[in-house]
């Protein structure tokens, strides 16, 4: 799609920087934090024996970034009403100062998942251990 020489009209244009900020934000909730570290924990364990120290490593630094998170996120009140000025948007330093994870190196890590592919595997681990409970469950 080329834009050149066009004129390009914008809907709702008093929406567009709120767009644009979040573009390059994401939220992390506590249900989602608890069920990835669930996720790793049954990963971790099924096939502990047949992992490298190199991948036990940087699956005990995700670990230690998600339990921090968790427990972060635990901390907050519980209400579901969400009141302005509530959240807060802060950059990835502010939070790993905050959580004490300032001596992890986030750019290793990222650099790891996307080598080992260890979000697909978890996924298919995870759908593949949802269907052996739903088939247990069916003749259990």
């Amino acid at each position: 799609l080329s834009l050149q020489e066009s004129l390009v009209i914008v809907d709702e244009a008093h929406n567009l920087p709120e767009a644009l900020r979040s573009l390059h934000s994401c939220r992390l909730t506590l249900p989602i934090a608890k069920a990835a570290l669930e996720q790793l924990a049954a990963y971790t364990t099924k096939y502990a024996s047949r992992l490298a120290g190199r991948n036990l490593y940087y699956l005990g630094q995700i670990r230690k970034c998600l339990n921090a998170f968790i427990k972060h996120l635990s901390s907050r009140p519980i209400d579901s009403s969400v009141t302005a000025g509530s959240e807060r948007m802060m950059s990835s330093g502010e939070l790993l100062m905050k959580l004490r994870l300032d001596n992890i190196n986030l750019f290793k890590i990222l650099r790891y998942l996307e080598h080992s592919r260890l979000p697909q595997k978890l996924l298919g681990f995870t759908n593949i251990a949802l269907k052996k409970e739903e088939n247990d469950g069916r003749t259990g």
